[in-house]
């Protein structure tokens, strides 16, 4: 009968040293991965936020202060003039936009949407990957312009606020019994960037 018992007991002590083991795997294995994602989107956002922030730094480049440098000025849509070759010659046009996500339903991320970049009448390139591209405007004496900015107030646009998500495409998915209502059933790494004064250096108008 001790025997027995014996037995039984090694039986349910194995079988939970086994399930602790299981979840320690899966704890390490989601950890992991969570770790990499994280550092991935880091260096998407960092790169691609990088450019952008040169670029509206430098709107109005060669611009006479007479006119006005931004022409289009959206939630998610800006286009400014800027001397992009330093030349003297004709002004340059670049426009940033948010792409819609069906142009990316091959991802397992569904919010991801290519943010896209086009310079004169050139070809529009897809220059990044975000999942939150949103901008607002602000006169020199901090008062936000409703988006999209009219036309006669396009000259009154000072700073630039830009806020920019980034998600890995590609996530761990979670056990259904993990998922709550609301909730996605992947853990997806996430990088934020806010630049709320983005004032460009050759605004003086």
């Amino acid at each position: 009968m001790a025997a027995i018992i014996d037995v039984v007991a090694s039986m349910i002590f194995g079988g939970t040293l086994f399930l602790i083991v299981l979840s320690a795997n899966g704890i390490a294995t989601e950890t992991q991965t969570t770790y990499h994602g994280d550092m991935l989107v880091q260096e998407v956002l960092t790169g691609t936020a990088q450019m952008l922030e040169g670029e509206l730094r430098n709107m109005g480049f060669g611009i006479p202060e007479s006119d006005r440098t931004i022409t289009r000025a959206d939630s998610t849509t800006i286009s400014f003039l800027m001397d992009m070759g330093r030349d003297g010659g004709t002004p340059d046009t670049l426009t940033y936009s948010l792409g819609p996500v069906s142009e990316l339903n091959d991802t397992q991320n569904e919010l991801d949407r290519f943010l896209k970049r086009k310079v004169n009448a050139e070809p529009v390139l897809n220059v990044g990957t975000v999942t939150t591209f949103r901008l607002r405007y602000f006169t020199r004496v901090g008062e936000q312009l409703t988006a999209p900015v009219p036309n006669d107030r396009l000259h009154e646009v000072h700073v630039v606020e830009v806020t920019m998500e980034v998600q890995n495409p590609y996530a761990l998915y979670r056990p259904k019994e993990q998922v709550q209502a609301g909730e996605r059933d992947a853990l997806y790494s996430t990088s934020l960037w806010q630049q709320t004064r983005l004032a460009s250096q050759n605004s003086r108008r």
